[in-house]
């Protein structure tokens, strides 16, 4: 190997991890020994303290470097070390690189290190191949951050070196220090040095994908500099555990106040933990510097709107944006949801609406959601296999509409490389963003920025620098009563006892999507499962379950039958083919409503395929016709649906969530090495379907009003989960949806006043803080669980995701805005391994406090990397105590199907014995449909309400239930849609506590805006509460 295949090996892009793990050997080869070198370990003093005179030092080394003859070399080096009439500044460079290979060979590395880089500078870094091996040097001895310094000194006197700027990116962005990494890398686009890898990292702001071992062992070989643990509190950081990455970053901080990444990061981590108190003790230690990263900034927000100081901290978010690092899309969800809360506050002066206007607010959440968009397109052209060209065409007008140019321009560039796509024409688009260049056009445009200059003139900075005294980072914070930022504790529950009781009641039904799932080589199109509801579809107050099946091959209806099953006092009998209900399509997914407005609960089943819509007669049979939806072509591919109405004119509508385009996932699947059969791909290398809003007509037939409603995105999602409800606490229906690797989208109603005529709907799930987690990065969503769970009086989401993505609890802060509550709620590390999917909230027990319900199952099962894969998972049960917090209840003790693991997928509830506490159900791949029963000693009464609208939809879905008792008072939610793939029972069910009186209180508000109170209701029992009667 020679010295130019180690520079090549060094210039890839995973080159940081190279450098790092062989360092010492690539040095030992580029400064040139041989076979006949020594291996000694270094000269003992008695050897070195009777050091030879020379007559001529320098020939002396060259001599004894030829033979290599180590110790006379070494000897010679000192000596021209401390003899030289000008100092070691005034060798020969090539002279000091001969002294530096000895001082290597006799162990000296640290010497060796520093005479390559005296040599390197008394040639001002003329010599780009000598800096390379002088960096390498320098990372043998641990002085990463040393070598990096002197990179920067090599640079900033030969700006043309663009291999070692090359370097000096790759190791700003391998060790976590965009700031600096985005200088160089702009340079290197404007030189026209790319390629992907290093437009890929220039935007990567989400989480760490390289491996911070090789940082780690910089630590090992020099003990006294801890900042390459940035690394893995990044990697901590990005996992949500907090309290870890603190602790990391402390030791870094303590030793390098100074370093400012770290310190940024600190700064975050203890937002995100909520420790707010440390926060201000932590600003008071700043240095000037840091305020050029967006980190330190947006915990200064953080910590305002804490403190009740929303402009403040709107201030503090606006000069995160204005900070050297765009892409960091939680700056601007944070300023969206912000800007939000502040103009919809009651209480603002009427001079905030001239510096917050709609245009403006505008403006952020289309830069919020064009970063989302980016990230996106980044995402599929990596999953796609970085081949083709219509995404990275798509991926460079994304950043011209950014305001962008060079780098839209240079991935076009990239573009032309890539195999040719006669539908782009690339070279057309690349020569018109080359027209639009100059050698002066700046890196982002400001006429695509929102104008923030009268902003930062009106609003005050944070009042947090005069704090000089808190307590240590080390004390964790508190709110209210509630300790935060700890792990969900594992806890033996007596309380609850469910047990899987689907055989012995009659309740026999598998619906699964293959006969092979527990063998290799699912495809993608297997992967989601079969779901299910609850339905009574004979109104005899008794729940009824609709079960999907699959099996066959998409499009085609040759998969087995679903199955509508009879509830006979607790015991279930089939019924679908006496019913005329049992669709043949590929089912994944089933909403229950009325659609007809008749009293009597319809059947949607969701496919891949066309979609079956089964109305009930009222007989106890179903009428189903391919003219009641609007067309649909045949490879359109649905999961979930919610029937409610949408558009307040008393008839439900419905909304029907899609996942990928085309019919590929049934036919593209993905080579595994070593492995002779293909296996699933990844969603992200199939183009995304636009969900469909469908109006009812009112005589029972359905119209797509998508883009008449403005109901379609630029971006289509790869939607999975659904909910619609009164979500925000306003009047009428919006509608949630989680999506797979991609932002979520909030369905609203822009203005109230175009229900009359057309309403115009927007989506806002970025500016609500919905989009993704807290950094507004999009998860692998899939099941939603919806209610008050924190039971102050609004509705929160529980949003399950994929592995390694930690399931995300948005707890409503203010009307209609949202806050990232995981971490602070205990729910984040345990669920970081698993892959879940359905989710509910369930009050087990009926003591008026909810559990959260989770049932979790890889795709298939294969291992990726070393981490062996766990296709079957645990069954999880968070119970809740009073100030918010949860904990891991121990399964196995709660009843014999929670002892074994399950590849679980839908769940949903329903009370199948009618004995006044909830079951639920639970579809899996490899086994039969699971009916949990509820066995659990009830700790207090209940209450169950059928709501029926008269002026509002027959199904008063949108209806919020207000429950008093003399010790509290509790909130219920009339839901459609209910999650992944599913329905829930429609009777709301409220578990109370203990109860002294016989009855409850009840006020209902409708969803046109009506509210109506029912006195005196009876617990312990079922009631019927109809619109104005």
């Amino acid at each position: 190997m020679n010295v130019s295949k180690a520079t090549s090996i060094l210039c890839q892009r995973t080159g940081i991890v190279v450098v790092l793990t062989v360092a010492n050997l690539l040095f030992v080869i580029s400064i040139g020994c041989d076979s006949t070198s020594s291996k000694g370990d270094g000269d003992s003093p008695s050897q070195l303290s009777d050091r030879p005179q020379f007559a001529n030092a320098e020939g002396s080394l060259k001599i004894a470097t030829r033979k290599g003859n180590w110790t006379e070399a070494y000897q010679a080096a000192e000596y021209l070390a401390t003899n030289s009439p000008n100092g070691i500044d005034g060798l020969d460079p090539n002279v000091l690189v001969l002294m530096s290979q000895a001082a290597f060979q006799k162990d000296h590395k640290e010497q060796s290190a520093n005479w390559l880089v005296t040599a390197c500078g008394n040639e001002r870094y003329a010599n780009a191949g000598r800096v390379r091996q002088a960096m390498i040097a320098l990372i043998g001895i641990g002085k990463f951050h040393e070598g990096i310094s002197f990179l920067e000194q090599a640079i900033a006197q030969n700006p043309d070196q663009n291999q070692n700027r090359r370097w000096l990116f790759d190791f700003y962005i391998g060790s976590e220090n965009r700031v600096p990494a985005l200088r160089h890398g702009q340079a290197l686009v404007r030189a026209r040095q790319i390629d992907v890898e290093l437009l890929q990292s220039m935007s990567n702001t989400e989480r760490r994908f390289l491996d911070s071992a090789p940082l780690s062992q910089m630590v090992d070989r020099n003990p006294d500099d801890k900042r390459p643990l940035l690394g893995e509190a990044k990697k901590s950081f990005d996992q949500s555990k907090f309290d870890q990455a603190i602790a990391t970053l402390q030791q870094i901080t303590e030793s390098h106040p100074k370093y400012f990444p770290a310190q940024a990061l600190l700064g975050q981590s203890l937002s995100a933990a909520k420790r707010f108190d440390s926060i201000r003790h932590w600003a008071s230690q700043q240095s000037p510097g840091i305020e050029d990263y967006p980190g330190y900034w947006l915990s200064l927000g953080d910590w305002a709107d804490h403190q009740g100081q929303p402009k403040a901290a709107l201030r503090a978010y606006i000069e995160a944006a204005n900070c050297k690092d765009p892409d960091v899309v939680q700056i601007w969800t944070r300023m969206a949801t912000l800007m939000v809360k502040l103009d919809s506050d009651e209480s603002k002066n009427p001079s905030d609406e001239d510096l917050i206007t709609a245009d403006f607010i505008d403006a952020v959440n289309r830069r919020a959601l064009g970063l989302g968009r980016l990230q996106q397109l980044k995402n599929r052209f990596t999953k796609t296999g970085g081949i083709s060209q219509a995404i990275v065409i798509d991926l460079a007008k994304s950043l011209e509409h950014l305001g962008r140019l060079w780098e839209a321009e240079a991935w076009a560039s990239i573009a032309t490389t890539l195999p040719e796509d006669e539908s782009v024409d690339v070279l057309g688009y690349r020569k018109s963003l080359v027209a639009k260049l100059q050698q002066d056009t700046p890196w982002q445009l400001d006429d695509e920025q929102p104008d923030f200059e009268p902003l930062r003139t009106a609003l005050p900075l944070p009042e947090i620098e005069s704090v000089v005294s808190a307590p240590s980072y080390s004390e964790p914070g508190l709110v209210g009563n509630l300790r935060l930022g700890q792990a969900a504790r594992t806890v033996v529950s007596d309380r609850f006892q469910l047990e899987d009781e689907a055989q012995s009641r009659g309740l026999t039904f598998w619906g699964r999507t293959s006969e092979t799932l527990d063998q290799p080589g699912i495809m993608l199109y297997q992967t989601l499962g079969c779901g299910g509801g609850t339905i009574d579809f004979d109104l005899d107050g008794n729940s009824d379950l609709y079960l999907v099946a699959a099996g066959g091959t998409p499009p085609n209806r040759d998969s087995e039958a679903n199955e509508l099953f009879r509830n006979l006092g607790g015991e279930f009998v089939a019924c679908g083919n006496q019913c005329l209900a049992d669709d043949r399509g590929f089912g994944q997914g089933v909403a229950i409503g009325d659609v007809n407005e008749d009293g009597f609960p319809d059947v949607l089943v969701l496919n891949y395929g066309p979609n079956r819509l089964f109305v009930n007669q009222g007989d106890g049979t179903f009428y189903e016709s391919d003219k009641l939806l609007p067309p649909e072509p045949d490879d359109e591919w649905s999961s979930s649906a919610a029937i409610a109405d949408l558009d307040g004119d008393g008839l439900n509508d419905i909304v029907i969530v899609n996942y990928c385009d085309t019919l590929g996932p049934v036919t593209v699947g993905c080579p595994v090495t070593g492995m002779d059969f293909m296996r699933s791909c990844s969603p992200m290398k199939f183009a995304a379907r636009d969900d469909r809003f469908l109006h009812a007509n009112g005589d029972g037939t359905f119209v797509d009003v998508s883009s008449k409603w403005n109901a379609t995105l630029e971006s289509p999602g790869r939607g999975l989960g659904i909910v619609a409800g009164d979500l925000d606490g306003q009047p009428g229906v919006e509608v949630f949806i989680a999506n797979d690797m991609t932002a979520n989208h909030y369905w609203g109603i822009a203005s109230r006043s175009d229900v009359a005529d057309q309403p115009i709907f927007s989506e806002t799930a970025m500016l609500r803080g919905l989009a993704g987690d807290d950094r507004g990065i999009p998860m692998g969503s899939m099941g939603i669980a919806t209610a008050d769970i924190d039971r102050d009086g609004d509705l929160d989401l529980y949003v399950t995701n994929f592995s390694k993505e930690i399931n995300t609890l948005h707890m409503q802060a203010a009307s209609g805005i949202w806050q990232d509550s995981t971490s602070q709620a205990g729910l984040s590390d345990t669920t970081l391994p698993l892959v879940a999917f359905g989710t509910e909230a369930i009050d087990l027990d009926n003591d008026g406090i909810l559990e959260l319900v989770v049932t979790n199952g890889h795709v298939d099962l294969f291992s990726r990397g070393d981490e062996k894969a766990l296709y079957q998972q645990p069954t999880q049960i968070f119970q809740q105590d009073r100030l918010g917090h949860f904990v891991l209840a121990n399964v196995p003790s709660i009843g014999r199907y929670f002892a074994n693991p399950h590849v679980g997928r839908s769940l949903w509830t329903l009370d199948a014995n009618r004995d006044g506490l909830i079951d639920f159900a639970v579809t899996h791949q490899t086994e039969p449909t699971a009916l949990i029963i509820n066995q659990s000693p009830s700790q207090g009464d209940w209450i169950r309400l059928s709501l029926k609208g008269t002026r509002s939809s027959r199904d008063a879905v949108g209806s919020t239930v207000r429950i008093t008792t003399p010790d509290q008072t509790l909130y219920s939610y009339r839901i459609s849609g209910d999650g992944y793939q599913c329905s829930n029972d429609p009777v709301l069910h409220v578990g109370l506590g203990s109860v002294a009186n016989q009855s409850v209180d009840v006020q209902v508000s409708w969803p046109d805006g009506q509210e109506e109170n029912f006195v005196r209701v009876p617990i312990n029992q079922e009631s019927i509460l109809v619109q104005g009667r």
